[in-house]
């Protein structure tokens, strides 16, 4: 795998029991490309997100992500340090309730640097100007030392954005960051998400419902049907019509 390729999969095979998930998926993926993965519900959709971070065991073939290869991986160690590598948006959020805003933003931090202190609340004070900065970025800063239970569904979301900033992560992964979002605030987490992406230059690899949006969040879209490909185009090449014909 060439040092710009940010994930590689070679007829990759991942199972839950005895159903397949994903079966005999190629493809490449270079650093600073902004992928749609579109399909059915069932598709393997988030299966592909899960494997990508190591949470989905690789039972035939072999997957490399930023230059590690998970077809092999083992131990706690080696995932930590992969995970620590890809953040994360995802579809429910994994925000905890009753902590802070500014809290939530730095459990990111943990997963990037995997100090014990962390997750008993230590956290170092520059650990927490940069978490402080990441809220500020997505225009939630004034919501800091508010429980996250407190805040609206469009602001959770800028939160979890924020949290996903703070790691610094050279990847990206999002499973559906638009869902249950009115059209105003849906709109906002997009232009957030094009604007952070394009300043870090990170790999997005976006799970996406809507497929009027494709357009918008890639340059190239990722058709799954029954945990297959089925095409992978240009986000251009195919309107949202002509993708539906394709993931029936």
């Amino acid at each position: 795998m060439s040092a710009v390729t940010a994930v590689e999969a070679t007829c990759l095979q991942v199972n839950a029991g005895d159903f397949v998930l994903l079966r005999d998926v190629s493809l490449r993926i270079e650093t600073g490309e902004r992928i749609a993965v579109v399909g059915h519900n069932g598709a393997g959709k988030s299966s592909f997100l899960r494997a990508l971070s190591g949470f989905n065991t690789v039972h035939g073939g072999t997957l490399n992500v930023l230059g590690t290869d998970i077809s092999v991986l083992r131990g706690r160690r080696e995932l930590r340090r992969l995970r620590g590598q890809v953040a994360q948006v995802h579809q429910g959020l994994y925000l905890v309730g009753r902590l802070s805003a500014l809290d939530n933003v730095l459990i990111g931090g943990a997963a990037r640097n995997g100090s014990w202190l962390t997750w008993i609340h230590r956290w170092p004070s520059h650990e927490c100007d940069l978490a402080r900065a990441a809220l500020a970025r997505v225009g939630m800063g004034w919501a800091a030392a508010r429980r996250t239970d407190s805040l609206s569904g469009g602001e959770r979301q800028k939160v979890a954005i924020a949290r996903a900033l703070h790691q610094n992560a050279p990847m990206l992964l999002a499973d559906e960051p638009t869902a249950s979002l009115d059209a105003e605030a849906a709109d906002e987490v997009i232009e957030l998400l094009m604007a952070l992406v394009a300043e870090r230059k990170s790999t997005l690899i976006c799970v996406v419902h809507d497929l009027d949006l494709v357009p918008r969040l890639a340059d190239r879209v990722i058709v799954l049907r029954r945990g297959q490909v089925v095409a992978d185009v240009k986000a251009t090449a195919m309107t949202a019509s002509e993708l539906r014909g394709v993931m029936k």
